[in-house]
C-alpha cells in the first residue's frame, strides 16, 4: 500500500522505505543452489493479515528434493514447525496447524500477530543432504480502527507549549500527522517523539492554529483520528487604523464627516476604545468612530486601544486630526463654526424684529399727527357754528356728541373788543 511521502516527520520517509522494502522483498538470505541459482522464500501475499491465510514458496530451486524442514528464528530443533518428506507425502508432526505441500512450499492458515517471524526452510537433496536453506522476514498486520487526538490544554495562550498525543488501539502501527488536511512539515518549534506517538509545539503562534489530525497505517490499513481544531487566544498584534496615512496625520475639511477605524489581530476579538488628547475616559467604545460634522474642537491627538480580555494584553495606536482651515471648494478666509453661524442667525432675526417693531411705532406716531393736523383744520373753517364735529374721516359707525357753547352779552361784547388771534377754543368732545 503506497503512504504519502511528502511529510517532514521525524527524519523524512525513509525508515518507511526501508520498513516497506524490507517487507515487500522479504529480507531474505539468497543462498545458492547446486547449479548456482539463487534461492527464495516468496510470501503469497507478501503481508499477512490477522484471521488470513499465507503460502510460504521456495523459488530458485531446481534440484531432487527428499525433504525439508521448516524453522523458526533459527534452524534449532526445538524451533521446527514441520519436516516434510517428498516421497511419502508425510509430514512431521501431523497435527501441527501449519501445512506443508510436495513442492516445498509451507501454508500457515489463521494468521495472528504472533506469526509475525523470521521462517527458514531447509532443502534436503535425494542423498540426504542439505541442498540449500533460505529464510524470510514475514510480518502480520491487523486492520486498524481509527486512532484518537488529544492535546495537554484547552486554553492555550499564545507562547505557551503544546502537546498532542495520537493513541491508537492497534500495535505496529506507523504514526504521520496532518496540518489543515496536508502532511505536516516540522518548523524549528516543534519536536516529535521517536514512533511519531506526540506532537511538542514550542512557544505556540497564532500561525499554529488550524485542524490537526494523525493517521494510523500499515501495509494493509490506514486509519485518520477526527479533526482536532487548536484555538490558540493571542493578541491583539499589528494594531492600525484605516484611513490613516504614512505620517500619522488626517486632514479633514470643515464640516465634512471622518471615520476612524481600528483593527487588530486577536483571538478572542479585541476590544476597541477610542481616547482623545491623552484623557483617561474613553470618547468612544467600538471598532469604528464616526463623526458626521467636524469642527474646530475635532482637533487633536486620537488614540485606539485593544485589549484581549482572555491574554490580558493590550496595544495602541495613535493617528493626529487636523481641521483645513479652507472650505471644500478652495475658498479663502476662516469659516465659521456652527455655533457662530446660529449666534449670527439668531441675531438677523432679532434685528429684523427690532427694525419692524420701529417701523411700526413711526407709522402710528405720523397717523397720529395727521388726525391731530386735519382736526384743527376743521375747527379753524368753523368759528362760529355752535357744534363742531370731527374729520370725516372718523369712522361712520363712531356717534359724536357736540358740545353746546352758550355765551352771554358780556363774553360776546369782550370777544368782539379782543384783537383778533390765531388762539382756538377748543371745547370739550364727548365720543360716545
Amino acid at each position: 500500500m503506497e503512504r504519502p511521502s511528502g511529510a517532514s516527520q521525524h527524519g523524512g520517509s525513509s525508515w518507511k522505505e526501508i520498513l516497506i522494502t524490507a517487507s515487500f522483498f522479504s529480507c531474505w538470505i539468497q543462498p545458492q543452489s547446486a547449479q548456482g541459482t539463487l534461492v527464495s522464500v516468496v510470501p503469497r501475499p507478501p503481508y499477512g493479515t490477522v484471521g488470513s491465510n499465507v503460502t510460504l514458496m521456495i523459488q530458485g530451486y531446481s534440484g531432487s528434493i527428499f525433504s525439508y524442514n521448516w524453522f523458526k528464528n533459527t534452524t534449532e530443533v526445538s524451533n521446527r514447525i514441520i519436516t516434510y518428506t517428498v516421497p511419502v507425502k508425510e509430514q512431521m508432526p501431523a497435527d501441527n496447524r501449519e501445512r506443508g505441500f510436495p513442492n516445498g512450499s509451507l501454508l500457515i492458515p489463521n494468521l495472528t500477530l504472533n506469526d509475525t517471524e523470521v521462517y527458514i526452510v531447509q532443502i534436503v537433496n535425494s542423498e540426504g543432504m542439505i541442498a540449500t536453506d533460505a529464510k524470510v522476514q514475514f510480518r502480520v498486520y491487523e486492520e486498524l480502527v481509527n486512532p484518537n487526538i488529544t492535546v495537554n490544554s484547552t486554553n492555550i495562550i499564545e507562547n505557551d507549549s503544546l502537546v498532542l498525543t495520537c493513541s491508537s488501539e492497534n500495535k505496529g502501527g506507523n504514526i504521520l500527522w496532518f496540518f489543515n488536511n496536508q502532511p505536516l512539515t516540522l518548523n524549528e518549534r516543534m519536536n516529535i517523539s521517536e514512533n511519531n506517538e506526540t506532537l511538542t509545539i514550542m512557544n505556540v503562534k497564532w500561525k499554529d492554529t488550524g485542524s490537526y489530525q494523525c493517521e494510523v497505517w500499515n501495509p494493509i490499513s490506514s486509519k485518520k483520528s477526527d479533526n482536532l481544531t487548536l484555538i490558540l487566544n493571542y493578541g491583539p498584534d499589528h494594531i492600525t487604523i484605516l484611513q490613516s496615512p504614512e505620517n500619522g496625520e488626517i486632514e479633514v475639511p470643515f464640516n465634512d464627516s471622518l471615520t476612524l477605524e481600528c483593527q487588530a489581530l486577536s483571538y478572542p476579538p479585541a476590544q476597541y476604545e477610542f481616547h482623545i488628547n491623552d484623557t483617561s475616559g474613553p470618547i468612544y467604545s467600538g471598532s469604528t468612530y464616526t463623526i458626521m460634522y467636524v469642527s474646530w474642537e475635532h482637533s487633536g491627538k486620537y488614540t485606539c486601544w485593544a485589549r484581549n480580555n482572555m491574554t490580558n494584553l493590550s496595544i495602541s495606536k495613535d493617528v493626529t486630526v487636523k481641521v483645513a482651515n479652507q472650505s471644500p471648494e478652495g475658498g479663502n478666509g476662516s469659516l465659521l463654526s456652527r455655533g457662530d453661524i446660529t449666534g449670527i442667525v439668531i441675531g438677523g432675526l432679532a434685528g429684523v424684529a427690532l427694525t419692524a417693531v420701529l417701523i411700526c411705532f413711526l407709522f402710528f406716531r405720523k397717523m397720529r399727527r395727521v388726525r391731530e393736523h386735519h382736526l384743527t383744520k376743521h375747527r379753524s373753517s368753523a368759528p362760529n357754528r355752535s357744534q363742531v364735529c370731527f374729520d370725516s374721516s372718523i369712522n361712520e359707525t363712531e356717534e359724536v356728541s357736540y358740545a353746546s357753547l352758550n355765551f352771554s352779552d358780556q363774553k360776546l361784547l369782550a370777544l368782539s373788543q379782543a384783537p383778533t388771534s390765531t388762539d382756538i377754543v377748543y371745547s370739550k368732545i364727548k365720543v360716545k
